[in-house]
């Protein structure tokens, strides 16, 4: 009778020592820590150059987060018509990234990644200490467009993966090391704005 009581109590302690262990591909065990970089952009529309948001997450405060990036204009114009200049349409734009998952690889992360782009006439953004709203004026040709995408993205450290939308606006996400006194150890190719 006592045999079985040590063996399944021998098996528990097994089974929750186990459940304690690292990942072995956290980089952690190597002292190293992950972030995510994450960029929106899009074309300027009065300069005609690249304008955007490019911003760096520990990995470890991304599982079940958002991040809203801030109110944009954009344009889209239309090739001249051969019985004149079809007039520009503008819209703003309103971007959001959310990381509900994440998991490390051998080489890097797994993310459960969403990313919404909705450009129109109007909008705002109402947040707990903040509030801001941009429109297009009425008389003015506007954009309408929104796009959800939903999807587990394997991003092998220093390798940026990118998501084109409509009307120029682009998402880019990248997952680096840093060693313990904080220097990266992998390139993202994701410029500043």
């Amino acid at each position: 009778m006592k045999t079985p009581l040590c063996l399944s109590m021998m098996s528990l302690a097994l089974l929750s020592g186990c459940t304690m262990m690292r990942n072995q591909n956290d980089p952690a065990r190597l002292k190293q820590t992950v972030s995510v970089i994450n960029a929106v952009t899009w074309t300027n529309p009065l300069s005609g150059k690249r304008d955007g948001v490019r911003t760096t997450w520990p990995l470890l405060q991304l599982a079940g987060h958002e991040e809203i990036f801030p109110l944009a204009q954009i344009k889209n114009c239309p090739a001249k018509e051969a019985t004149g200049a079809v007039p520009c349409a503008w819209g703003v734009l309103s971007t959001s990234r959310t990381i509900t998952r994440y998991a490390y690889m051998a080489g890097g992360v797994t993310l459960d990644l969403g990313v919404l782009v909705d450009v129109h006439r109007r909008q705002q953004d109402r947040r707990r200490n903040f509030h801001t709203s941009m429109a297009i004026p009425t008389d003015v040709p506007a954009l309408q467009y929104r796009k959800v995408l939903q999807q587990g993205v394997a991003l092998p450290y220093g390798k940026v993966y990118r998501m084109d939308f409509d009307h120029g606006v682009r998402f880019e996400i990248c997952a680096q090391r840093r060693d313990a006194n904080g220097r990266a150890l992998d390139d993202c190719d994701i410029p500043y704005i």
